[in-house]
């Protein structure tokens, strides 16, 4: 099966980077990890220290504390929806209530909900605001001009800020010259799509060292396994040799969406992200002819409990990029179902 349904970058390393990878032969699995190397290669990486770093067993796991540091038992976050869907589920399992705000589509491109998200930001109930920059699963970003606008709000309401950046390596797109003069923003982080290291689970979050060592105190002693803090270092030193691979990446992304935007009966939104949104007259058919032919893609409407954003999301597909040995197969499944 090609795995286009969990925006895997399955194959942004190359076979000179996998054999880097698997060189780990150290008998190391009798002591616990020692985190002070990473955190110096990620902290010089992002541009911070490394006490406003906390390493976490995937960005979900980061998702998770904040929740049950800010939002638990009742406390409100705003959430602007649709969004990565483990947002939904982690607000409910800690007792969380979630005020939803909602994006909407105009001209062809979905647009940020910025006069409900200030309004929810400003109500007396509200801890945390989750965003999702740029937004799994519409690809899209959010703009400068409204992050502004969203980051003085929030300070203003003494409000806990979270830019979920998973997808930062693909985008550029980053909250980090806030966090200096916003002492309640954290950026939460993945080595999962732009460093092509899902199975590693290694995620981490900048913040202020306060927020950190909430966080740390929080979290479960050693996060992470000692394979995959070596599979994460070795991604820090080869951070040049994984860009090359990521712009190509890129380059395929921008090839599919431009391949199918030429054929009848798709409609495909702009992505800053590894995969790509499109809307077909039916996403559940398309779902299952695809899988017969044997590739895997993601329902969009399956991707939030709330209405309006299900009805946002109805007839699209979300599908992360094929490699270029499996483009042109592909490609040639959607030619077949949708002449030109």
């Amino acid at each position: 099966m090609i795995p286009l349904d969990k925006n895997e970058s399955y194959w942004l390393l190359d076979e000179e980077l996998r054999k880097a990878f698997q060189t780990y032969t150290q008998n190391e699995f009798s002591t616990y990890p020692n985190y002070n190397e990473l955190k110096k290669q990620i902290a010089e990486y992002s541009g911070v220290i490394p006490e406003q770093l906390c390493l976490t067993p995937g960005s979900d796991a980061a998702i998770q504390t904040l929740a049950e540091l800010y939002v638990n038992h009742g406390r409100e976050a705003v959430l602007p929806v649709p969004t990565f869907y483990g947002y939904e589920s982690i607000l409910d399992r800690v007792g969380g209530v979630t005020h939803p705000v909602y994006y909407t589509e105009t001209d062809g491109a979905f647009v940020f909900p910025l006069a409900d998200t200030l309004t929810a930001l400003r109500r007396d109930t509200a801890k945390a605001l989750f965003l999702c920059q740029p937004n799994n699963p519409l690809g899209c970003s959010i703009p400068e001009e409204t992050i502004e606008r969203i980051v003085t709000t929030a300070q203003e309401s003494d409000v806990l800020l979270v830019s979920d950046e998973a997808y930062f390596e693909f985008s550029g797109k980053t909250l980090l010259p806030f966090l200096l003069q916003t002492p309640h923003l954290v950026i939460i982080r993945t080595l999962s799509k732009g460093f092509g290291l899902s199975g590693a689970r290694v995620g981490y979050c900048i913040a202020a060292p306060e927020i950190i060592r909430k966080m740390e105190q929080r979290m479960l002693p050693w996060p992470i396994a000692h394979m995959s803090m070596f599979a994460a270092e070795e991604g820090m030193r080869r951070t040049e040799s994984i860009r090359v691979r990521r712009q190509m990446v890129i380059q395929e992304r921008d090839y599919f969406s431009s391949a199918l935007s030429r054929l009848s009966g798709i409609r495909i939104y702009s992505s800053e992200t590894n995969f790509i949104l499109i809307r077909v007259p039916n996403a559940h058919t398309l779902a299952d002819e695809l899988r017969a032919k044997g590739v895997r893609v993601a329902i969009g409407e399956s991707m939030s409990k709330f209405t309006e954003a299900k009805e946002l999301l109805h007839s699209t597909l979300r599908m992360g990029v094929p490699s270029p040995k499996d483009m042109p197969f592909v490609l040639d499944i959607f030619s077949t179902l949708f002449p030109k």
